[in-house]
């Protein structure tokens, strides 16, 4: 229990922080704007460009566990679409947040303190590949059902190109595949360069868990909050049983690939699934009651899972 409070109460706590300094007004909206901007554009994709250039790839991926993840995440996002098909009579286009807020985890701002924190350095790789399929996965699967119940005119081929660039510019996907590069290509990146690239990877964890809190802080569960909760339940239950379901008993796998894949299965619906509502006038205010419901409540799960899977 010592140890895994050791591992919580920082992640947390900085979260904590961030939502305590949003709410008294110590930093403003465009603050936390800027500082998850930052984030996001400069500190992560550093931190994960300076990792896969680093990282010693084993002969022996287990692939499988990439297969547990995605199965399971595709399965939990089909329950998310019919919740809100059949339990709560919705139309396409929000069907589709609905699917996004069961089944897309917040693996970047959490996800990924969380898992390094708890896991280890040697988690680094299995969470990167993770990370790397991610937005790939259902950034097109949600634009397209979105497209699909609004009607909209455009061909899809104009929607494809324009999900395929969106993906492509992600800095997040940018670090990763660059990493991968300098990584293949047995190419050392310039001590100077290295060091840099150090310093923006340091600021990632605690400016991610702080902007994470803060960015909490202007949602609100005030309204009807049924959906939130079956979303909650599909996302902080379903989701991570169904990866280990698939991993272990189905697939035979185990050990720590199994772990990450747990974990990250195990974290709150992403701060995405609020962007996604709101852009497209999508259900906003059940996803933003499930990103902060999950949030919440992942406090419990996730220290849950952690020590189910020997963390």
């Amino acid at each position: 229990m010592g140890t895994l409070l050791e591992t919580m109460v920082p992640v947390f706590g900085l979260m904590a922080l961030g939502f305590a300094a949003a709410r008294r007004g110590v930093i403003d909206d465009a603050g936390v704007k800027g500082l998850v901007l930052f984030v996001f554009n400069f500190s992560i994709p550093s931190l994960l460009l300076g990792t896969m250039a680093r990282t010693e790839f084993p002969t022996d991926i287990e692939w499988g566990f990439m297969v547990a993840f995605y199965a399971s995440s595709l399965i939990t996002y089909g329950l998310g679409v019919g919740v809100g098909r059949f339990l709560f009579a919705r139309p396409l286009h929000e069907q589709a947040i609905f699917g996004m807020g069961a089944a897309f985890s917040n693996i970047v701002l959490m996800g990924i303190p969380i898992v390094l924190t708890a896991l280890g350095p040697e988690a680094a790789l299995p969470m990167f590949l993770i990370i790397g399929f991610h937005s790939a996965t259902f950034m097109p699967l949600s634009v397209g059902l979105i497209q699909a119940g609004l009607g909209s005119g455009t061909s899809k081929a104009s929607q494809f190109a324009t999900i395929s660039w969106e993906i492509l510019r992600n800095p997040i996907i940018v670090g990763i595949l660059v990493g991968l590069a300098v990584n293949w290509s047995g190419v050392t990146i310039w001590p100077a360069l290295d060091r840099l690239l150090e310093f923006l990877g340091l600021a990632a964890v605690p400016c991610a868990l702080f902007a994470m809190g803060a960015s909490l802080a202007s949602y609100s569960l005030v309204g009807e909050v049924r959906p939130a909760i079956v979303l909650s339940l599909l996302k902080l239950l379903i989701h991570p049983l169904l990866v280990w379901i698939i991993a272990v008993p189905i697939l035979g796998l185990g050990g720590l690939w199994v772990s990450v894949a747990v974990v990250m299965a195990s974290m709150p619906s992403a701060v995405n699934v609020y962007l996604f509502g709101a852009r497209y006038d999508a259900a906003p205010e059940v996803a933003a009651r499930t990103v902060l419901l999950t949030s919440v409540c992942s406090i419990f799960t996730i220290s849950i899972v952690l020590t189910l899977v020997g963390a």
